[in-house]
């Protein structure tokens, strides 16, 4: 347990949903506050001040926390404007050597539920195809039959870093392998692994990588981000863009050409969320202090917990046993399920349920074990009542 004095929401509640939103610190009020403040007595001096220095400070920060090279990471609203940064970079009339049209989206039927309307509305707009590989057991994917489906054909494969449905990491490693042995692109949605999962993105190999602050980081909403391998960069210019993405945003001459901003800012598009990255702040500080190691030590001891007390009731777990294998969250399923995550909030223990998932447990740096029998006792009265 670390950091616990800090969440406000632990002094009433047993919180154990940062899978889904991330209890915030006390210092992000403050965080807010100085916001207000900078806008009320600087005015429109706070875009050359302090509004510009935290877009840097956002991007600076997450990069150090993931190991990537600074100006490789900006912010985005939400995964979803990654997703269109990304893929209107590409190139989607290309072709093979063999002359077949190199377009095909490669799809996971585990993605979380908003990725496949992006994706199937982009690729009948470009006219690309999609496969979407399937899961034999809804917990996790064949990577060996995923990184099959990768040929020469594939352009993108946009997938999670950890399954929403069962907390089950997927290997990107061995992604980024087949992708650039066939010169696809291979882009990770890390919503469910950043802030428990410890990341490097150099040594993952990805070439894109979206996430957000509002779970593990514990950042709230608005403060998406979106990860550029360095090498592509200078190489891609984002066709879906705005002011904050193109060079000389001032010159205000509709007939000029525009060309993309220097850096990783060309992947950014209109004004973004200034007052979310405030809000996010306290909470990515907070976890880089704790440091990654410890939080996944943290995580694996106290889910192992959650598992074991599962096996001795008979609950089915529907996540991965290997530690290795799974992150900070447990999905328990049972009969019931749905009505006893319902009176568990109104006993004040915080989960929440998913059809196919069950209740989900996601304990995280700075929840005990006392928060774990907690849970168990108010979960164990329910079902005997």
């Amino acid at each position: 347990m670390y950091l616990r004095e800090r969440f406000p929401i632990l002094e009433r509640k047993t919180y154990l949903a940062s899978h889904s939103l991330g209890a915030v610190p006390k210092a992000s009020e403050e965080s807010l506050r100085q916001y207000y403040r900078e806008w009320a007595f600087d005015g429109i001096l706070v875009w050359d001040g302090p509004w510009w220095k935290m877009i840097s400070n956002f991007g600076n920060m997450l990069s150090d926390l993931f190991h990537a090279p600074r100006d490789t990471i900006v912010p985005m609203e939400n995964v979803t404007r990654g997703f269109a940064a990304v893929a209107s970079s590409l190139d989607w009339k290309g072709k093979t050597k063999s002359g077949k049209p190199k377009n095909k989206i490669i799809l996971t039927s585990l993605e979380f539920i908003t990725s496949y309307p992006f994706w199937q509305g982009w690729a009948e707009m470009v006219g690309a195809r999609i496969v979407t590989v399937p899961s034999d057991d809804g917990i996790t994917i064949d990577t060996a039959r995923l990184v099959e489906a990768i040929d020469e054909e594939t352009l993108l494969v946009p997938t999670s870093h950890v399954y929403f449905r069962s907390g089950a990491i997927q290997d990107l490693a061995r992604l980024s392998a087949k992708t650039r042995e066939v010169g696809a692109y291979l882009l990770g949605d890390g919503y469910q692994a950043v802030g428990i999962v410890p990341i490097d993105f150099v040594s993952l190999g990805v070439d894109f990588y979206v996430g957000g602050s509002h779970k593990w980081l514990c950042g709230g909403p608005g403060a998406g981000f979106l990860y550029v391998r360095k090498e592509l960069v200078l190489n891609l210019a984002p066709k879906f863009t705005g002011w904050f993405g193109i060079a000389n945003p001032f010159e205000y001459e509709p007939s000029q050409k525009f060309q993309p901003a220097e850096g990783i800012m060309r992947f950014m598009a209109g004004t973004p969320a200034i007052p979310a990255l405030y809000a996010a702040y306290a909470g990515i500080s907070g976890v880089a202090e704790v440091g990654m190691e410890k939080i996944r030590s943290h995580s694996k001891m106290l889910t192992a917990k959650v598992i074991e007390e599962a096996d001795a009731r008979k609950i089915s777990v529907r996540t991965p046993r290997d530690a290795d294998s799974r992150s900070g969250m447990v999905c328990l399923d049972f009969p019931g399920a749905k009505e006893a995550t319902e009176h568990l909030v109104s006993q004040g223990v915080i989960v929440d349920y998913r059809q196919n998932c069950g209740i989900r447990v996601s304990p995280h740096f700075y929840n005990s074990s006392d928060d774990l029998k907690v849970f168990w006792e108010k979960l164990d009265r329910f079902r005997r009542a």
